[in-house]
């Protein structure tokens, strides 16, 4: 149950893969029959869930693929991560762009800031829109709860400090699109997310 996100840009013409996991097959079908031309491949992190689509959507679309560099590691070793949760392996794809913290990308007339939000992942990126009050933030929050950091590459600490640094930070009205789940909203996730607010235990100040 992992969220494969199809962005169509500003200009009705292009779009943008997000995390293409076992829906692929759905997103590329719902691209097509929009008539929107698929034109990158971005990856909020490299686990198995969010790039077991990537070959296929390579084949489909020949876009790039684009990741953060510190997450190749888990990129190329997906074979383990497979074998971990006893799960079938397809090799993918080597990524093709590196993503930079910082950097502003636009595709069909939209644009995405890459924000570096480590903690789930080493390499965890969330990709903010700065058109719209949207943000793609993968699985560093979900409605009602957080990342986990039991996985290789996984810190608590890391993660909470991103969460604050780049997700509550932004706008209160802000959409957060997750890697699992229902979508919810940066003020929504302040008021009530338990591993936040101090009520709860949380660590929100």
């Amino acid at each position: 149950m992992q969220n494969t996100v199809l962005v169509a840009c500003a200009d009705g013409r292009a779009a943008v893969l997000i995390d293409p996991g076992a829906a692929t097959p759905d997103a590329l079908a719902a691209a097509e029959e929009r008539g929107l031309e698929i034109v990158a491949i971005l990856l909020t992190h490299a686990h198995l869930d969010h790039v077991e689509g990537v070959a296929a959507a390579r084949k489909t679309t020949g876009a790039p693929v684009y990741l953060h560099p510190a997450d190749r590691v888990l990129y190329d070793n997906i074979w383990s991560q497979a074998a971990a949760f006893g799960v079938p392996f397809e090799p993918q794809p080597p990524p093709d762009l590196e993503l930079t913290p910082g950097e502003k990308l636009t595709f069909g007339g939209s644009g995405f800031e890459v924000v570096f939000a480590p903690g789930h992942a080493p390499g965890h990126v969330i990709f903010v829109s700065t058109d719209e009050p949207v943000a793609i933030v993968g699985d560093v929050i979900f409605l009602g709860s957080i990342g986990r950091t039991d996985l290789p590459g996984g810190d608590y600490r890391t993660l909470i400090d991103s969460i604050h640094r780049t997700v509550l930070r932004l706008p209160p009205e802000t959409r957060l699109y997750t890697g699992h789940g229902p979508e919810t909203t940066v003020g929504h996730e302040q008021r009530t997310n338990p591993f936040l607010v101090p009520v709860y235990g949380g660590d929100f100040v």
